[in-house]
C-alpha cells in the first residue's frame, strides 16, 4: 500500500514537470522558422587544392615515420639474485587458530522474527496461452 502510494506521487511530479517543461512548446516552435533564411557562402578553389606537387607525392601525409628505440636486455633483467626471493614469506606468515565463539552458537542469535506481514499468493496455475500451440508454433 505504501509503495503503490510513493509511486503515484513520484509519477504524479514527474507529469507536472513534463507538463511545466511544455508549456511554451509552441512558442518556441514559431521561432525556429526564423533561422531557414540563413544563407551559406559559395566555396571556392584554392591554388593549393589542384597543386599536382602536393597530391601526386607518395608520402600524402608529409609526416615521418618516428623511430622507435631498440629494446635491450639489461643486466638487471637477467640477474638471477634479483628475481629468486631467499625468503618464504608464506613459511613466514603463521595466523591464529580460528574459534568458535558464543554469539555463533547461539540459537537466538540466529532466529530472525518476521518484521512485516507477509501476503500470501495462490498457487500458479496452468492457462490457456502457455499450451497453445499457435503462440509457440509461429
Amino acid at each position: 500500500m505504501k509503495t503503490r502510494f510513493n509511486l503515484k506521487t513520484v509519477a504524479l511530479i514527474i507529469a507536472v514537470i513534463f507538463t511545466i517543461g511544455t508549456a511554451n512548446a509552441t512558442e518556441k516552435v514559431t521561432k525556429a522558422s526564423g533561422h531557414e533564411s540563413i544563407t551559406e557562402t559559395a566555396l571556392s578553389l584554392e591554388s593549393w587544392m589542384t597543386n599536382d606537387a602536393i597530391w601526386s607525392t607518395s608520402d600524402l601525409t608529409n609526416f615521418v615515420e618516428a623511430q622507435e628505440e631498440s629494446l635491450n636486455l639489461e643486466s638487471w633483467m637477467t640477474n638471477s639474485d634479483v628475481w629468486s626471493t631467499s625468503i618464504d614469506w608464506a613459511a613466514n606468515t603463521a595466523e591464529a587458530n580460528l574459534k568458535l565463539e558464543e554469539w555463533m552458537t547461539n540459537e537466538i542469535a540466529w532466529q530472525v522474527a518476521p518484521t512485516a506481514e507477509t501476503e500470501a499468493e495462490g498457487n500458479l496455475g496452468l492457462e490457456n496461452w502457455m499450451i497453445n500451440e499457435k503462440v509457440w508454433n509461429l
